[in-house]
């Protein structure tokens, strides 16, 4: 199974949602920000009937549930299951969760996150179990770790300009040197400089 990044994420969503996604990797901020824009494009979190969350304590049972229901007026279901302890669930769970996968049906986009729950695509025989059934689905497995020193500078040059503000590549370099390249943080502490900067 060949791990994706961000840029093939960014081309497949930006076209119809295929129907499993798996996201992992550091960064918080970018498996939300994907999540959600995934969502917006199949239902929003106030459609009762074809949007569901699922967080790691649920009963695989109602996710199963949640999948294989019809869409109510509408072409598809959103489906999100976030942090599901794979790593510690019995083995009948994760094969209830690896032919979950392989049975979505067309009507759904499933997504499973991983925020809290860590993962390891190399040495994790139960990880690699997750990705071969997104593999067999057709979905895509997307490692969505920190981006790299140049993207974060223009993010926050931009985010800058955006907000009335110059912010020069050297200031945004020593802000990514000091705070840190977690892009939440990076974002608040932005907005503070520009609040504080004023015009």
């Amino acid at each position: 199974m060949a791990v994706v990044f961000e840029d093939t994420l960014k081309k497949n969503i930006a076209k119809e949602p295929c129907g499993v996604y798996l996201l992992f990797g550091e960064d918080g901020f970018l498996k939300k920000t994907y999540a959600d824009k995934i969502s917006k494009k199949v239902a929003e979190p106030d459609d009762i009937f074809n949007y569901s969350k699922f967080t790691g304590e649920c009963d695989l049972q109602d996710v199963y549930d949640a999948v294989m229901q019809i869409p109510f007026m509408g072409d598809k279901k959103y489906i999100e299951l976030l942090d599901y302890d794979f790593e510690h669930c019995s083995k009948t769970d994760l094969d209830k969760l690896c032919d979950l996968i392989t049975e979505a049906p067309d009507s759904a986009v499933f997504v499973i996150r991983f925020d809290s729950v860590e993962t390891d695509s190399k040495k994790s025989s139960k990880f690699k179990k997750l990705l071969s059934a997104v593999d067999k689905a057709g979905g895509l497995a997307v490692d969505l770790d920190h981006r790299k020193m140049p993207e974060l500078i223009k993010m926050l040059v931009d985010g800058a300009a955006k907000r009335g503000t110059v912010m020069e590549q050297s200031a945004a370099r020593y802000l990514i040197e000091t705070a840190g390249d977690d892009i939440n943080t990076l974002k608040n502490e932005l907005i503070k400089l520009c609040a504080f900067s004023g015009n």
